[in-house]
């Protein structure tokens, strides 16, 4: 039998839920967007799904593994991969850290601490439904207590990105107010920390929590979805759910298209690095690596609309019967954290069901940070393997420091969000990293084209499933390009607040949407200086020329499906070894003279030479 995978079928079905976390903060909102949805998920996902998942498999490598094996000169845009996911993590932990917050903000004080009016210093405009100031000629004057206390005394936000403030100093609470120090970026570095903890002692371990993680969050949403259709209004909820799945003339196709495909992209993660080492994680065996792709776009397709369908009574509620200032149209953020926690507080939902909901949002949000930190730990640990083993290192302890140190840039790089101008660098990086988006997928198309059709699969499924590969990059690429088109010219604003930013701030904002690409000079200056010998070009872009093969043997699954060019080497040296031994077929293996032992490696060990690949 060969290696047991870190993850089983199961595993994977519920490590999968992580694809729910962006519907918290961006529900449909009408027109054909839901439609768009599941044509996108179904028909312009799945065949990149589908390859990835099942390169990660049957080569047991990450993307850039996977590029430096069968397309070296193209592994550095699995690098500006690697460096556009770390830059989507380090933009999104701080919003996770938020959420947690809140759940714990949520029980520590009844009445809600975010419910009242006093507890905001500047109480003009204020409306928390308690005051009996007459407001009603002028409501869209007022705002939500709950959007108040979020913005002023929660985050505390400056006038502008240029004034940092320094960090929040929370008096709402009373272990708030006992901290000597800002307690915002201690919650940040807790998540890191519970992150490093999880990726550091591998995928194996990794998968088990994750497996635990993804019910247990399913389980919190569930549980006030219940509550919220058996005690609530039920034709409220349905006039909220009739909004925003039903059409509407009043969005243009070409928009609720646009608005899937951000959703979509960003929630499944179809041109990313993580499907490749997901599939890497589930084990070469045929049958897993040919379902994973069902899997998870199963899991989406039922579970994507969670969120929303459980916030439907409760907005519902405050949008046709409360009539609460500031309730329509809002995503971001500020869905979960003022929104929601205006209808628990107006609603008098129990606190236990406030702390479920924002459990639920956390654990979504951090299952998804996890999976991203380890498809990069893995990845570079694919990268260092053959470094790895000429200096006889533990690989355990190198992912260990090698997750530290990714917690520790991402921590460095989130910093910023934790003070008071922090939600200002979130709308920044947030409408950067996608600005280009279409030239990765397109990079990452085909790279992932050329690797698909040089190994040993079926003909007529390289061939459909090549050409449904071009089909869905050229379609998405198109899509982003049409958007970059329609906004490459706009300033940057930060709608909540009606906050245009600076004219300089459009330079960083393209500064930051180029960083990724300088991935393919440094992959392509490293194939460069790495690559040796006769056949320089055809090594550069071609790596492997071997396919890697499909054994049907299952006597000896152990040695033959293990089989990845070059061969392995024997145990013993080569005048110890017979090879007439069945368990150990070398037939069909052409001789090449680079798979010979170098003289020093048979020879006894020395001062000077302790260690040996042998």
């Amino acid at each position: 039998m060969g290696e047991i995978a870190p993850w089983n079928p199961m595993q994977f079905i519920f490590i999968s839920l992580f694809t729910c976390y962006l519907s918290f903060m961006r529900p449909p909102e009408g027109g054909m967007s839901v439609i768009a949805l599941y044509l996108l998920t179904f028909f312009i996902c799945t065949p990149a799904l589908y390859i990835q998942l099942k390169l990660g498999g049957y080569l047991q490598k990450g993307i850039v593994g996977i590029f430096s094996m069968f397309f070296p000169i193209w592994k550095g845009v699995g690098v500006v991969a690697v460096i556009d996911m770390l830059l989507r993590l380090t933009n999104l932990a701080p919003i996770v850290a938020q959420f947690g917050t809140y759940a714990f903000i949520a029980i520590s004080e009844q009445p809600y601490v975010w419910g009242n009016c006093k507890a905001i210093v500047d109480q003009s405009f204020c409306y928390d439904g308690l005051s009996d100031v007459k407001i009603m000629n002028n409501l869209k004057s007022y705002q939500r207590v709950e959007e108040l206390f979020y913005r002023r005394e929660f985050l505390q936000l400056s006038p502008g990105v240029d004034s940092m403030d320094g960090f929040p100093q929370w008096k709402f609470t009373e272990i708030a107010r006992k901290a000597e120090v800002s307690l915002m970026p201690v919650t940040l570095a807790i998540v890191w920390v519970i992150i490093f903890l999880l990726v550091g002692f591998g995928g194996r371990f990794c998968g088990w929590v994750l497996f635990v993680m993804g019910p247990a969050a399913l389980s919190c949403l569930l549980a006030v979805l219940g509550y919220g259709y058996t005690h609530l209004d039920s034709s409220a909820a349905l006039a909220y759910l009739k909004q925003v799945y039903s059409y509407n003339s009043e969005y243009s196709a070409l928009r609720s298209w646009q608005q899937s495909l951000l959703v979509v992209m960003n929630s499944l993660p179809v041109w990313t690095i993580i499907a490749a080492t997901m599939g890497k994680m589930c084990g070469k065996g045929r049958s897993i690596r040919n379902i994973t792709w069902v899997l998870m776009v199963g899991i989406y397709a039922l579970c994507s609309q969670l969120p929303p369908i459980t916030m439907a009574p409760y907005l519902g509620e405050m949008i046709f019967n409360q009539q609460s200032p500031g309730m329509q149209n809002q995503v971001g953020p500020g869905l979960v954290l003022w929104q929601m926690p205006a209808a628990f507080t107006v609603l008098k939902i129990p606190p236990i069901y406030a702390f479920l909901f924002l459990l639920s949002a956390f654990l979504f949000g951090l299952m998804f940070l996890v999976v991203g930190s380890l498809t990069i730990v893995d990845n570079i640990m694919d990268s260092l393997e053959e470094w790895i083993d000429k200096k006889c290192c533990s690989k355990i302890v190198i992912h260990l420091l090698m997750t530290f140190v990714i917690m520790c840039i991402a921590k460095g790089m989130g910093i910023l969000q934790t003070t008071k101008a922090g939600m200002y660098y979130f709308i920044l990086i947030d409408q950067s990293v996608s600005k280009i988006q279409f030239i990765l997928v397109l990079l990452l198309a085909f790279g992932l084209l050329v690797v698909y059709v040089k190994q040993n699969f079926a003909l007529a499924e390289r061939i459909i499933m090549g050409l449904w590969l071009i089909v869905s990059a050229l379609f998405t690429a198109g899509m982003w390009l049409m958007l970059f088109l329609k906004t490459y010219d706009r300033d940057l604003i930060y709608e909540e607040v009606n906050y245009t930013f600076p004219k300089p701030w459009k330079i960083v904002s393209w500064c930051i949407a180029v960083l990724p690409y300088i991935g393919i000079l440094l992959g392509a200056l490293h194939t460069l200086f790495t690559t040796h010998g006769p056949g320089f070009f055809t090594k550069c872009c071609c790596g492997v020329t071997e396919r890697v093969r499909e054994h049907e043997d299952t006597e000896h699954e152990e040695t033959l499906m293990a089989y990845h060019p070059p061969p392995p080497e024997p145990t013993a040296p080569p005048y110890m070894q017979t090879y007439m031994e069945h368990s150990y077929p070398m037939d069909d293996l052409g001789y090449n003279p680079k798979y010979d032992y170098d003289p020093p490696e048979t020879e006894p060990l020395t001062a000077s030479n302790n260690c040996t690949r042998i």
